[in-house]
C-alpha cells in the first residue's frame, strides 16, 4: 500500500479534514491534499512523519478509536501495551514507498567528485565476430503481409500439425482494413486450424472491456475451430516500440520491432534458422508464463469441458443464467438418465456422475447464494412436435425433450422454486441470441454455450469481462417485464403449460 493510501485511511478512519491536518502540521492543505493524491510524497528523512504520527495518536484519545488504528495499521491490539500509539503509527506509514533522499545526496556527490579516467588501447583493436545467419528482410507495411504469409506457408507445406506461436502489440491496421488481404489472412490461419493446428495467441488487451470483446469478436472465426488458445497478459503496458513475434517451434519465425507510427519503415525478419528458431520460441513461451488463459474453450464432450462445468458451480457466489432451455442442475436424475438412453448416448454414466456432482454444488450454494435462472419457454407447437432441445453440450450431441419429459422438468423447476428463496426463475420472451445461453457468477467468471453447429462453449474468467457480463445480466434482467419475475405468476404460467401439454397428448 502506497504512503498516499495509508494517509487516507487514517484520515477516513478518524474523520480528519485535509484542513484540519493542514492547521495541525502548519503546512499548506494542498499539500495534504497532493499526499493523498500520490503526487506528492514525504521523504524518510522528513519531520512530517513524526508530526502526523504524534497528530493521529493524540487524536485517537477513545480507545474504539485506538482499536480501528491497530486494524489499519495490522497490529495486534495488544502491542498497545508494549509501545507507543504514535510509534506504531509512524512505523507504518514509514514502511510504504518514499523516496530516499541519501540515494539523490551519493548521486550528486559522485557526479561533483567526477573525473575523465584516462584510457590507452594497446596495440590494434581486435574486434569479435558475430555468427553469419541467413534470414529475409521485408520493409514496410506490404513487406510485413508478404512475410507472414510465407512464414504461414512454412506451416500449411509441413506434413504434421503442429502449432503457431502469435503476439504481437503493433496496431492491426497492416492486415485489419485491407479487406483482400485479411480475408487470405483468414482463411489461411482457419485452414490450419482444420488440419489440426494449435494456435497460441497472446491478446495485449488493456483494461478496457470494449477492447477486449473487439478483439474477441475480431478472431471469432477462428475460435469458433475449437484450435485457438487465448492469453492475455496482465501487466500490459503500451510503449513506443511494439514488437511482433511469430514462431512455428523448429520451423520458422516472423519478428519486427517498430516505432509507433513508422510502420511503413519497419524492417521485418523471416528466419528459418534452427537455433534462432528455437530461442525465439523459448522467448515466447517465457513470455507466456506472465500470460494468464484470456477464456477456455473446450472440446465438446471433453474431459475440459466437464471439468470446467464443474468447477463453476461449485463456486459459491451469486450469479445469473440467461437460456433457451431449463438448467440439468434442476432436472431429476431419473428423467436425465432416461433421455440419455433414449438417444443413445454413450457416455451415459459419465454424464450421470457430472449430474450428481453440480446439482448436489448447486443446492449446496442455494442455501447462501442467490441464483437467478432465465428461461425462453417453448411455444405449444415446438413443444409438442418434440422440437425443443435440452441444454447439455457435454452430452456432444443435440437432444430434444418429449412433450412429456419437458413437463417433468417443469415440474422439478416448480418445486426448487417452492423449496429455496434463494432460487428464481423468471421468464423471458426471447433470450439473449438464437441458440446462445450464458451464465455468470459474480467474481467468478462466465460461461457461454452456443448449440448450433458448429457446437462451442466458451468459458471466461478476466475479471474485467466477467463484471461486464454481469452488469449484461443484470440490465437484461432489468428490462424484464414484471409479470415474468414475480414468483407466483411465473407458477401460474408454468403450470398453464404444463395443462396445455397434457391437454394435447
Amino acid at each position: 500500500m502506497e504512503f498516499s493510501q495509508r494517509l487516507s485511511l487514517l484520515m477516513n478512519v478518524l474523520g480528519v479534514s485535509n484542513a484540519a491536518l493542514a492547521k495541525a502540521l502548519s503546512v499548506d492543505p494542498s499539500l495534504v491534499s497532493r499526499w493523498r493524491n500520490g503526487t506528492r510524497t514525504p521523504t524518510r528523512e522528513s519531520h512530517h512523519i513524526d508530526q502526523i504520527a504524534l497528530f493521529f495518536a493524540e487524536r485517537a484519545k477513545r480507545d474504539y478509536q485506538k482499536l480501528a488504528i491497530c486494524e489499519v495499521t495490522g497490529v495486534p491490539v495488544q502491542s498497545l501495551e508494549k509501545e507507543t500509539l504514535e510509534n506504531i503509527i509512524k512505523s507504518w506509514l514509514s514502511s510504504a514507498t518514499m523516496p530516499d533522499t541519501n540515494l539523490i545526496d551519493g548521486f550528486l556527490n559522485k557526479i561533483g567528485m567526477f573525473k575523465t579516467p584516462s584510457v590507452q588501447i594497446q596495440g590494434e583493436m581486435v574486434l569479435p565476430g558475430g555468427q553469419k545467419v541467413e534470414c529475409e528482410i521485408f520493409y514496410g507495411v506490404e513487406g510485413k503481409q508478404r512475410g507472414v504469409l510465407k512464414f504461414l506457408s512454412f506451416a500449411l507445406r509441413n506434413s504434421q500439425p503442429s502449432e503457431l506461436l502469435l503476439y504481437s502489440d503493433e496496431a492491426i491496421d497492416w492486415f485489419a482494413y485491407d479487406k483482400a488481404y485479411l480475408s487470405r489472412l483468414g482463411g489461411t490461419l482457419i485452414t490450419l486450424a482444420m488440419k489440426g493446428w494449435k494456435v497460441k495467441m497472446v491478446h495485449t488487451v488493456t483494461r478496457d472491456i470494449t477492447e477486449m470483446l473487439a478483439a474477441i469478436d475480431f478472431w471469432l472465426p477462428l475460435y469458433m475451430t475449437g484450435s485457438v488458445m487465448p492469453y492475455y497478459n496482465p501487466k500490459y503496458r503500451e510503449h513506443y516500440f511494439r514488437r511482433t513475434l511469430f514462431v512455428i517451434p523448429k520451423i520458422a519465425a516472423f519478428t519486427c520491432t517498430t516505432l509507433e507510427k513508422s510502420e511503413q519503415q519497419t524492417v521485418n525478419f523471416l528466419i528459418t534458422e534452427k537455433q534462432i528458431v528455437e530461442l525465439l520460441a523459448q522467448e515466447y513461451e517465457r513470455f507466456l508464463s506472465t500470460c494468464r488463459p484470456l477464456m477456455e474453450i473446450p472440446q465438446i464432450g471433453s474431459d475440459e469441458l466437464f471439468s470446467l462445468l464443474e468447477d463453476f458451480e461449485e463456486q459459491p457466489f451469486s450469479g445469473f443464467t440467461i437460456s433457451y432451455a431449463p438448467s440439468i442442475t434442476t432436472m431429476p436424475g431419473e428423467l436425465l438418465e432416461k433421455i440419455l438412453s433414449r438417444h443413445g448416448v454413450e457416455m451415459k454414466e459419465k454424464i450421470m456422475a457430472h449430474w450428481r456432482k453440480r446439482s448436489s454444488l448447486f443446492e449446496r450454494n442455494l442455501r447462501k447464494s442467490k441464483m437467478t435462472h432465465v428461461l425462453v419457454l417453448p411455444s405449444l407447437d415446438s413443444l409438442l412436435a418434440g422440437e425443443t432441445p435440452i441444454e447439455l453440450p457435454e452430452a456432444g450431441i443435440e437432444l430434444f425433450y418429449t412433450p412429456q419429459e419437458y413437463v417433468e422438468h417443469l415440474e422439478s423447476v416448480i418445486f426448487f422454486l417452492e423449496k429455496y428463496d434463494n432460487y428464481n426463475l423468471y421468464l423471458a420472451p426471447k433470450t439473449v441470441s438464437e441458440g446462445v445461453s450464458v451464465a455468470v457468477k459474480d467474481q467468478v467468471g462466465v460461461v457461454v454455450f452456443k448449440k448450433d453447429r458448429p457446437v462451442r462453449m466458451f468459458a471466461i474468467n478476466h475479471p474485467d469481462m466477467t463484471n461486464a457480463f454481469y452488469c449484461y445480466a443484470e440490465e437484461f434482467i432489468n428490462k424484464l417485464p414484471l409479470h415474468g419475475k414475480q414468483r407466483e405468476q411465473v407458477i401460474k404460467t408454468i403450470e398453464n403449460l404444463i395443462d396445455s401439454v397434457r391437454g394435447n397428448t
